[in-house]
């Protein structure tokens, strides 16, 4: 064998060899490049997906937010409504003082508390009912009481008072009058 067989040998050999690698490469790229791809489909599909959900979440927050302000929003309205509505009940209640029966309720709102804290107790009324409580109260107050009507009665030593102020019995019910309120505004107005 002469020395340029072996050589062309050799080199067809490397050349064969070299195109397996080749050929091998390119399928190992091809492949690598195929897996790439899907990863690349799958990367964009979850982004896609992620997207998706951020939006939904966005939305169902957003919503949820518009519900909470529409309650606060409703509940607001109500409680103006219930504090307009419980002004004019006190209005109408105040009212009372230009009854005929006003006489005899102040009578018992006074006689009561006297009886409780004693007849040496005084008795404060408002400067139109002062007139009206002497009637039935020994110790009056000189000083009228800045009350809408009713009466404020003191212990002797000062110590105790009872409040039977109009004013103060409308507090004490004031409750009951927005639970009243609050009921007719529903639409359930039957008493109970």
């Amino acid at each position: 064998m002469d020395l340029e067989n072996v050589k062309k040998g050799l080199m067809k050999e490397a050349k064969a060899e070299a195109k397996t690698i080749i050929e091998n490469a390119e399928k190992g790229s091809a492949s690598a490049i195929a897996s790439a791809n899907e990863k690349a489909k799958s990367m964009v599909a979850a982004a896609r997906q992620r997207a998706s959900e951020m939006v939904e979440a966005e939305r169902n927050e957003r919503f949820s937010a518009a519900k909470l302000k529409a309650k606060k929003i409703l509940s607001d309205a109500r409680n103006r409504v219930v504090d307009g509505a419980s002004q004019q009940v006190w209005v109408e209640f105040v009212k009372v003082r230009e009854t005929p029966s006003y006489e005899k309720m102040l009578k018992g709102l006074v006689g009561a508390a006297e009886k409780e804290l004693g007849e040496k107790s005084t008795v404060c009324v408002n400067e139109n009912d002062m007139k009206l409580a002497k009637k039935f109260s020994k110790n009056l107050s000189q000083k009228p009481a800045g009350i809408s009507g009713g009466a404020v009665v003191v212990s002797k030593d000062g110590r105790v008072s009872i409040d039977n102020s109009f004013e103060a019995i409308f507090d004490s019910r004031k409750d009951d009058v927005k639970k009243i309120i609050f009921r007719e505004l529903r639409g359930n107005g039957d008493g109970r």
